[in-house]
C-alpha cells in the first residue's frame, strides 16, 4: 500500500519483531518484500504503541485465526484487535478484516464496534512465495459489507483500491457473510483438487496409467483448468489445513453435513501414510538405520514457513521407524527454521532425528534414499552425476513429480531406483 501511496503505521505487539521492521528486516522471507520494505520507510512506519494509531481512516486488521484445541478457528486475536481500537475511535473510521474469518464474525465485529466504525470484509488471496506480486497483480477483490453500511463506506474501499479500478481487476461487492465464505470455499476448493489428484494418482499406479498426463488431459478442459492438478505428498502450510478444518465446522455449526470437506482432508492425511509406505516397500519394509536426505522442508517453495510442511510430517514418519534424516532446502531461512525447532523438540527431550545442511550435496552424502518433499524446479537442474556418486544407494523418491520425465529415464539407465507419486518412466 505505501508503494501505492499511501501513509501507513503499521502496529504488533511484538517489540523486537518491530525493531527489525524499523531497520527494513522483514520478520519472513518473501521474494522481493526486503527491497520494497527498504524502498518504501518514509510513508511507512512501525510501532508498537497503540497510541500511534489515532486519527487513522482506515484500519486493517492482519491478526492471524489459528485453530483451537477442537480444530475451530480461534477467533481471539481478532476480538482483542477490534477492542484494543475502540478508544482510538471516533465514529467515521472504517474497520477491514483481512484475517480469514468464520461466517459471522463481521457482524460480530460490528456489534463490537457500535457506531465507533464501521466493519468491511475484505479477505486476502496472496500466496506466499509470490506474495508482492499478487498484491500487484490480484486476480479479483472481494468487499462485504453490512447492510447498514453507509455509501461512503464503499467509495471509501474502492478509493483505496483505485489502483486496481484503473486495471480493470474484477471486484466481488456482496455481504458479509458471502465475503467470509468465497475465502474458505476458495481455499477448500483447492485443496479439493489437489486431494482428488492425488486419489487418483494411487488408481494410476495400479493401472499402469500416468497421473502427470491424465492431469494434462484433465487442465486442458477450460472448465477445470490445469492448476493444482500435481500430484505428490499432499499440502500444507498455514491456509488450507485450518481452513479446510474450519469450514467443517462452519457446516457442522449451521447443521449440514460436510462431506466433500471432510474427505478432502481425510484423502490428504492419508496420502503422506502412502507415500511413506511406498519408501518403506522397496527396502523390505524395514528402514531403521537408514539415511535419507529429505530435499526440501518448508511447506512450498521460496518460502520459510514450517507451519504443516508435509516435509517435516515425512521426516517424523521416518525417524519414527529408526530411520536418520538430513534436511536440506534452497531457502536459508527455512533451514533456520527447521533448525530452531530441533533445538525446541530436543529440549524436551523428543529426539527428532533431523540434521539440517547447508550444502545439497553435504545432505546426500551417504545416504541410502533421497527424497523430494518441496516442488522446487532446480532439482532437475542439479548435478545427478555427483549426486549418484555420493550416496550410499541410487534411490530417488519423488513426492513432487518434479522431476522430469527424461531425466527420471536417464537416472534409470545409469542405476537409480527412481519412483513418483502415480506415474510411468
Amino acid at each position: 500500500m505505501a508503494e501505492l501511496g499511501f501513509e501507513l503505521v503499521a502496529y504488533d505487539i511484538d517489540p523486537s519483531k518491530i525493531e527489525k521492521l524499523k531497520r527494513g528486516i522483514p520478520p519472513i522471507y518473501e521474494k522481493d518484500l526486503e527491497g520494497l520494505l527498504k524502498k518504501n520507510l518514509g510513508r511507512l512506519s512501525f510501532t508498537s504503541d497503540i497510541n500511534d494509531l489515532r486519527g487513522i481512516d482506515v484500519y486493517f486488521v492482519c491478526v492471524g485465526t489459528p485453530q483451537d484445541e477442537k480444530g475451530k478457528a480461534n477467533l481471539n486475536f481478532v476480538f482483542s484487535a477490534v477492542e484494543s481500537l475502540k478508544p482510538l475511535l471516533g465514529g467515521k473510521e472504517i474497520v477491514v478484516l483481512k484475517s480469514t474469518v468464520p461466517v459471522g464474525t463481521n457482524r460480530r465485529v460490528q456489534q463490537i464496534l457500535g457506531d465507533k466504525a464501521y466493519a468491511v470484509s475484505n479477505p486476502e488471496f496472496l500466496r506466499e512465495g509470490i506474495a508482492v506480486y499478487d498484491f500487484f497483480n490480484p486476480e479479483r477483490v472481494v468487499l462485504g459489507f453490512g447492510e447498514d453500511s453507509p455509501e461512503w463506506v464503499k467509495e471509501k474501499m474502492l478509493s483505496l483500491y483505485g489502483y486496481f479500478v484503473e486495471k480493470k481487476v474484477p471486484f466481488v461487492v456482496t455481504n458479509w457473510e458471502s465475503a467470509e465464505l468465497i475465502k474458505y470455499a476458495s481455499n477448500t476448493f483447492l485443496a479439493m483438487k489437489i486431494s482428488f489428484v492425488n486419489e487418483l494418482a494411487r488408481l494410476a499406479e495400479k493401472t499402469g496409467a500416468d497421473i502427470r498426463d491424465i492431469a494434462t488431459g484433465m487442465g486442458l478442459d477450460s472448465r477445470i483448468g490445469k492448476k493444482f492438478l500435481n500430484a505428490g505428498i499432499g499440502w500444507g502450510g498455514s491456509c488450507f489445513p485450518k481452513d479446510v478444518e474450519a469450514l467443517i465446522w462452519q457446516f457442522r455449526e449451521h447443521e449440514v453435513e460436510p462431506k466433500l470437506p471432510k474427505a478432502t482432508k481425510e484423502i490428504n492425511e492419508e496420502q503422506l501414510i502412502w507415500f511413506f509406505n511406498k519408501i518403506k516397500r522397496h527396502y523390505g519394509g524395514n528402514i531403521s538405520g537408514k539415511t535419507f536426505a529429505l530435499l526440501g522442508l518448508a511447506f512450498k517453495p521460496n518460502t520459510d514457513d514450517l507451519r504443516e510442511s508435509p516435509a517435516l510430517k515425512l521426516a517424523e514418519l521416518l525417524v519414527e521407524e529408526g530411520a536418520f534424516v538430513k534436511g536440506f532446502d534452497y531457502v536459508k531461512g527455512a533451514r533456520e527454521n527447521v533448525r530452531k525447532l530441533v533445538e525446541v523438540k530436543a529440549s524436551t527431550r523428543y529426539t527428532y532425528g533431523l540434521t539440517v545442511y547447508d550444502d545439497l550435496y553435504e545432505t546426500v552424502r551417504d545416504t541410502d534414499g533421497v527424497i523430494i518433499a518441496v516442488e522446487y524446479k532446480e532439482w532437475n537442474r542439479e548435478n545427478w552425476n555427483r549426486i549418484g556418486e555420493l550416496v550410499r544407494h541410487k534411490a530417488l523418491f519423488d513426492g513432487r513429480n518434479v522431476i522430469e520425465k527424461d531425466l527420471a529415464r536417464e537416472l534409470k539407465s545409469k542405476g537409480w531406483h527412481y519412483e513418483g507419486v502415480g506415474v510411468v518412466v
